[in-house]
């Protein structure tokens, strides 16, 4: 596996890819709101260095900077929301496959009888006829 190396960890390829999305992303939701690196930096309480590194995809900034840049911009319920059961497709078909496709009803218990021993006519469950 080649990919970056932080904090004494390499980071996989994909991984790199989907930060460097995510924090392009980020920096076009500031810019769309009119935020300089300055401002959002100082409604983040960090550095513009640290907002710089969030924004390139650096993968040794905090998940606490991420939370407060998604704060800052109105969009921390989707961090939130991320693992959320409700939004886990696979984790939902998991619990569907678990519901029984039949429920029986319970029968209430009989005595029980000698093994061997036939039933009575008026426990035969089958139709008249048969």
């Amino acid at each position: 596996m080649s990919g970056k190396i932080t904090k004494g960890s390499a980071v996989h390829p994909i991984i790199q890819h989907g930060l460097s999305k995510l924090g392009k992303d980020i920096a076009l939701a500031r810019r769309a709101r009119r935020l300089s690196t300055l401002d959002m930096a100082d409604r983040m309480g960090v550095d513009r260095g640290t907002l710089r590194r969030l924004e390139k995809g650096d993968p040794g900034v905090s998940l606490n900077t991420l939370a407060m840049a998604l704060h800052a911009l109105g969009m921390l319920d989707r961090l939130i929301d991320l693992a959320d059961c409700a939004s886990d497709d696979i984790g939902l078909m998991a619990a569907h496959g678990a519901v029984p496709k039949r429920i029986v009803r319970s029968r209430p218990e009989k005595e029980a009888k000698p093994r061997g021993s036939l039933p009575d006519d008026t426990e035969r469950s089958d139709p008249e006829g048969w």
